[in-house]
């Protein structure tokens, strides 16, 4: 992410900085969030569609300094957190061209998974929560279709 300090900016809390990421995220999707559903919680903000354990989520990660977007797979069933990252990665081809190289798809924990990429982020300023806002709605745009094709939405 380009934008992630201004001269003297000061940086805003994390419950204001994620409030502007989800402002930006229904300016791009609609009042309806696409049909998604939303949950602000401590310093995460995520969208899901139907099971909340598979969400894309916007995490401030104040003490190293990061932000992270990400898909995560965080069900209570690791069979399904894993196959779901197996799907993708057997379809690697298709995730680069719908979301780009930069994301990584990983083993989270031992029960669940993710793809997710992270940026620095010393600073949480209006400029940087409206290129989150972006970057994720692309990450939703470009990775819906997939899951709905691999079946991974229930």
């Amino acid at each position: 992410m380009a934008k992630v300090r201004k001269a003297g900016a000061p940086s805003l809390r994390i419950r204001e900085f994620l409030a502007l990421v989800h402002d930006g995220v229904a300016d791009r999707l609609g009042a309806d969030l696409g049909g998604m559903q939303s949950r602000q919680r401590f310093g995460y903000l995520q969208y899901y569609r139907g099971d909340p354990g598979i969400h894309y989520e916007i995490w401030v990660q104040r003490r190293t300094s990061r932000l992270e977007l990400g898909l995560h797979f965080e069900t209570a069933d690791r069979e399904r957190n894993y196959a779901a990252a197996e799907a993708l990665s057997m379809r690697q081809p298709d995730v680069v061209a719908a979301i780009g190289p930069d994301y990584e798809l990983e083993e989270w924990t031992a029960q669940w998974t993710r793809l997710h990429r992270s940026f620095r982020a010393s600073t949480l300023t209006r400029e940087l929560a409206d290129e989150a806002a972006t970057r994720v709605c692309d990450l939703m745009r470009g990775m819906e279709p997939l899951l709905n094709e691999l079946g991974l939405r229930r």
